[in-house]
Protein backbone atom coordinates (compact mmCIF):
# COMPACT_ATOMS: atom_id res chain seq x y z
CA UNK A 1 0.00 0.00 0.00
CA UNK A 2 1.19 3.21 -0.63
CA UNK A 3 1.55 6.50 1.21
CA UNK A 4 1.98 10.08 -0.25
CA UNK A 5 2.85 12.91 2.40
CA UNK A 6 2.03 16.23 1.49
CA UNK A 7 3.12 19.41 3.64
CA UNK A 8 -0.19 21.63 3.52
CA UNK A 9 -0.81 24.96 5.13
CA UNK A 10 -4.98 25.03 6.08
CA UNK A 11 -7.31 27.39 4.73
CA UNK A 12 -10.15 26.63 6.89
CA UNK A 13 -10.54 24.84 9.96
CA UNK A 14 -9.20 21.44 10.00
CA UNK A 15 -8.98 18.70 12.58
CA UNK A 16 -6.18 16.56 13.81
CA UNK A 17 -7.07 12.74 13.21
CA UNK A 18 -4.73 11.57 16.16
CA UNK A 19 -5.56 14.17 18.69
CA UNK A 20 -8.62 16.11 17.07
CA UNK A 21 -7.66 19.41 17.95
CA UNK A 22 -8.85 21.83 14.93
CA UNK A 23 -5.98 23.32 12.63
CA UNK A 24 -6.69 26.68 12.71
CA UNK A 25 -6.50 28.80 9.19
CA UNK A 26 -2.86 29.27 8.06
CA UNK A 27 -1.15 26.51 10.21
CA UNK A 28 0.74 23.90 8.66
CA UNK A 29 -0.27 19.84 9.01
CA UNK A 30 0.60 16.72 7.91
CA UNK A 31 -1.53 15.08 4.66
CA UNK A 32 -1.59 11.34 4.66
CA UNK A 33 -3.14 10.08 1.30
CA UNK A 34 -3.30 6.17 1.21
CA UNK A 35 -3.08 4.88 -2.34
CA UNK A 36 -5.31 8.34 -3.71
CA UNK A 37 -8.49 7.59 -2.33
CA UNK A 38 -10.23 10.71 -0.87
CA UNK A 39 -11.85 8.53 1.87
CA UNK A 40 -8.29 7.16 3.02
CA UNK A 41 -6.87 11.05 3.98
CA UNK A 42 -5.59 11.60 7.24
CA UNK A 43 -4.59 15.05 8.45
CA UNK A 44 -2.10 15.56 11.53
CA UNK A 45 -0.99 18.72 13.06
CA UNK A 46 2.18 19.99 13.91
CA UNK A 47 2.43 18.47 17.50
CA UNK A 48 1.49 15.12 17.05
CA UNK A 49 4.07 15.17 13.30
CA UNK A 50 6.70 16.48 15.81
CA UNK A 51 5.69 14.08 18.67
CA UNK A 52 5.51 10.73 16.40
CA UNK A 53 9.10 11.39 14.66
CA UNK A 54 7.23 12.77 11.14
CA UNK A 55 8.33 16.10 11.09
CA UNK A 56 11.83 17.00 11.89
CA UNK A 57 13.61 19.97 12.46
CA UNK A 58 17.05 20.43 10.09
CA UNK A 59 19.73 22.16 8.94
CA UNK A 60 19.48 23.32 5.22
CA UNK A 61 21.91 26.10 3.50
CA UNK A 62 23.10 27.48 7.11
CA UNK A 63 19.25 27.76 8.27
CA UNK A 64 16.77 25.84 10.51
CA UNK A 65 13.65 24.29 8.88
CA UNK A 66 10.89 22.07 9.49
CA UNK A 67 10.21 19.64 7.51
CA UNK A 68 7.90 16.75 7.00
CA UNK A 69 10.14 14.98 4.46
CA UNK A 70 12.82 13.45 7.18
CA UNK A 71 15.11 10.58 5.85
CA UNK A 72 14.36 7.84 8.26
CA UNK A 73 10.86 7.62 6.76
Amino acid sequence: MAQMRRGCIAIGVLTCNMCNRSIEHGERYLLLEKDGEDSDKERICMDCCLNNSMAAHVIEKGEKVLTFFTEDI
